[in-house]
């Protein structure tokens, strides 16, 4: 599978992380821990908020997970109702999972675990968050029904440079002791083969408005005619991607008014889909070429290399001719 984004995942024990440090090594996004549970019950991870925003504001995508001790129904609602207080307001790119691997979860039975881990992700769900589960290949070999939990993000680990689990996965956490500027020690690092957004997007899921009513488009180009032209993850104003390179890009889909005062299109930038606002003079709707145009221009360029060449050869013929007259 063609990897997406590279990351890694913290937790308290990595401490104090120097964030700017951390993206400018390259890595893209940051799966933080939100916490755990201990004698005393249900806590929350000291460092979850400080992780979270020293993320964002590096620029980093950002997603969250819990280690669960959950063996009853009752437990997975103690846990999730901590947890989802702290998500509360908060804006993630990547999913919300469910982190089972404790051994002590392991003298339930498949189907029992299974059906529990199901529960815990289905109230994420309902609470508008995109739900997923973690876990390590022996552990989804043996102790759940990844079958019957297919329809959630997977997020496997397996430390051996390559995954064992057979079934499909979007994320792999492919070593525990990763070195990573900007944080002392160890850290887990991980592979992302899924672009979530446009799921988050079009779902509102994790803090995403559902933004603006889409029309399909085709045929259409947004043209870019100032360096100053903006685009978006998101139809959020607040949820920049950058400057977009003067050019054109094939156009997806057209808000059926205006939102937020603006007219919005999704675009296709390299492998991945955005947003942009219309504004005259810097991004604009034009008609795509059409496979004709292209042919006509084709031949006029063509035509006009041809002439280059005929004109090329000309000056040849006259310098070499006056050279001669002047040997003469």
């Amino acid at each position: 599978m063609a990897i997406y984004e590279t990351g890694i995942d913290v937790s308290r024990y990595q401490g104090e992380v120097n964030w700017q440090a951390v993206a400018a090594a390259g890595k893209q996004f940051a799966l933080v821990r939100i916490g755990s549970s201990s004698s005393g019950g249900v806590y929350i991870d000291p460092y979850f908020q400080r992780n979270i925003a020293g993320a964002k504001a590096a620029g980093m995508k950002v997603g969250a997970y819990y280690y669960t001790y959950a063996r009853t129904e009752e437990a997975v609602i103690n846990e999730v109702s901590a947890f989802l207080a702290v998500l509360e307001g908060l804006r993630l790119e990547y999913p919300v999972f469910v982190d089972v691997e404790d051994n002590s979860l392991k003298t339930l039975p498949r189907a029992e675990l299974t059906r529990l881990v199901k529960f815990a992700m289905d109230i994420l769900d309902q609470k508008g968050w995109l739900p997923g589960f973690y876990t390590y290949t022996s552990f989804a070999n043996t102790n759940l029904d990844t079958g019957a939990l297919a329809a959630y993000p997977f997020w496997v680990a397996d430390y051996r440079g390559y995954v064992g689990f057979q079934g499909s996965y979007d994320l792999w956490q492919y070593s525990s002791t990763g070195r990573v500027n900007g944080i002392g020690g160890n850290v887990d690092l991980d592979y992302s083969y899924k672009n979530f957004l446009p799921l988050l997007i079009k779902t509102g899921k994790n803090g995403y408005g559902k933004g603006p009513n889409l029309v399909p488009v085709a045929g259409k180009e947004l043209a870019v005619k100032s360096a100053q032209a903006l685009y978006y993850y998101s139809p959020d104003l607040n949820d920049l991607a950058g400057y977009l390179p003067m050019g054109s890009y094939p156009v997806t889909a057209m808000s059926d008014g205006e939102y937020l005062g603006y007219t919005w299109v999704t675009f296709t930038y390299g492998d991945s889909e955005f947003w942009a606002t219309l504004r005259q003079g810097v991004t604009e709707l034009q008609d795509a070429p059409k496979p004709e145009d292209c042919e006509e221009v084709r031949l006029e360029l063509a035509a006009a290399q041809a002439k280059i060449s005929t004109a090329r050869q000309a000056l040849e013929w006259a310098l070499e001719e006056l050279e001669a007259g002047q040997g003469g």
